[in-house]
Formats: structure tokens, C-alpha cells, sequence
């Protein structure tokens, strides 16, 4: 009995992170919903008329590709290499400015620190891998578009 309630808290744990991550897309769809109602414009007008739209857009994608990179880790019991994948995510949240992810990334990361993995199933690391590498380009995009809109 020890043991499953041992495992079931890290899996909570990357659960929560995972529907957290979730949620920041669809959070940034209702705000540009009610921006596109309050201005009676489309979608295209909106994310041309101020650069910081296009950049919020392209940090709720890597939020979303963060998800699914754990969801997919999470699926293929491949709990050894969670804690790289969510020190990459802790730097790429602080990157974009997402200071609560930072922090959830972080807790999460200290509670699933010694995990039972499966390490005989090398399927989807590859793909796991190549997203990792997508969204660290993405934001380093958004932080120098960040820094240029700044200057």
C-alpha cells in the first residue's frame, strides 16, 4: 500500500504540471476572444496590430509543446530523463517570463527527484528529444523578440 501511494504522488504531481501547462493556451484563446469582441476585428487584425500579440502566441505554443513533452514522458515511463527535460523547462519559463510555471516546473522537479523508470522503452525519446530542441529555439525567438521590442 506504501508503495503505489509512493508513486502516486510524483504522477499528481506531473498531472498538475501537465494540466497547468495546458491551460495557459486556452486562457491566452478566451483573452484574445474577448479582445476580438471588445475591438470587432478578426484574428489577423489582432495579432498584426501590436508585436506583443505574436509573441504571447508564440509562448502559449511552448507551453503547449512543454505539455505534451511530459505528457508523452509520462506515457512512456520515461521518468530517468524527467528531470533534464524539466530543468530545460524551468530555464525556457523563466526565458519567456512565466514565473508561476517556473515555480510549478520547479516544485514538481523536487518531488518526482527519485522515480522508478522504465528504461528499456526508447520509442518516443527521440521525439521527445526533437521537441525539447523546437521549443528551446522558440525561445530564444521570443526572448530576442522581447529584448528588441524593449530597445
Amino acid at each position: 500500500m506504501r508503495n503505489q501511494n509512493a508513486v502516486q504522488q510524483p504522477k499528481k504531481y506531473i498531472n498538475s504540471l501537465i494540466i497547468f501547462y495546458l491551460l495557459l493556451p486556452f486562457a491566452y484563446l478566451g483573452y484574445v476572444m474577448f479582445s476580438l469582441s471588445q475591438t470587432n476585428s478578426n484574428y489577423y487584425t489582432f495579432l498584426y496590430s501590436d508585436p506583443l500579440n505574436s509573441i504571447l502566441l508564440l509562448s502559449v505554443m511552448i507551453c503547449f509543446i512543454w505539455a505534451y513533452i511530459l505528457w508523452k514522458l509520462k506515457e512512456l515511463n520515461q521518468y530517468k530523463t524527467l528531470p533534464s527535460y524539466l530543468m530545460c523547462m524551468a530555464v525556457s519559463q523563466l526565458f519567456i517570463g512565466n514565473i508561476i510555471g517556473v515555480v510549478f516546473t520547479v516544485i514538481t522537479r523536487i518531488k518526482t527527484k527519485k522515480f522508478p523508470s522504465n528504461t528499456n522503452v526508447q520509442k518516443g525519446e527521440l521525439q521527445c528529444k526533437f521537441l525539447s530542441i523546437l521549443n528551446i529555439i522558440l525561445t530564444l525567438i521570443v526572448v530576442s523578440a522581447f529584448i528588441r521590442l524593449s530597445f
